[in-house]
């Protein structure tokens, strides 16, 4: 398994973070990457249509939102990997907080060695446009 984890530090408080990144349905509204998402079985399955073109289908494993956390595991989609478990996570930090994006994975066998990359620097861009969007409300 490889697993990865990407942190981004916030300067608002953990619930009102929460209330952007624990919507499951609205990734779409503050990662770049995602240009459309897709809701269904009451909302526990999602899938992202992406800006490359590709799809990536999602099911919402646990959310629990005394701990600000969610975990998702990937169901079908385009990435190059397989067996993916993706725990989001907010942790308060004062008046501000820490974000915790992780993911844990089998690469596909014609993935190469960049698929640590690949997911790490879509989390990272992922959780930079959240900061930057949260700094605009």
């Amino acid at each position: 398994m490889t697993r990865i984890q990407v942190t981004q530090h916030i300067g608002h408080p953990a619930e009102a973070v929460w209330a952007v990144v624990g919507d499951f349905g609205g990734l779409h509204r503050w990662h770049p990457q995602v240009r459309r998402l897709d809701l269904s079985w009451e909302g526990r399955i999602r899938t992202l249509h992406l800006a490359d073109g590709g799809r990536v289908v999602e099911r919402l494993e646990a959310r629990n939102d005394a701990a600000c956390r969610c975990v998702y595991v990937l169901v079908d989609g385009s990435l190059p990997l397989a067996a993916c478990r993706s725990i989001l996570a907010v942790h308060a930090d004062g008046p501000a907080c820490r974000v915790d994006w992780s993911c844990e994975f089998e690469p596909r066998r014609e993935a190469g060695a960049d698929v640590a990359r690949l997911m790490a620097g879509l989390y990272d861009e992922g959780l930079q446009a959240l900061a930057r969007a949260l700094a605009i409300r």
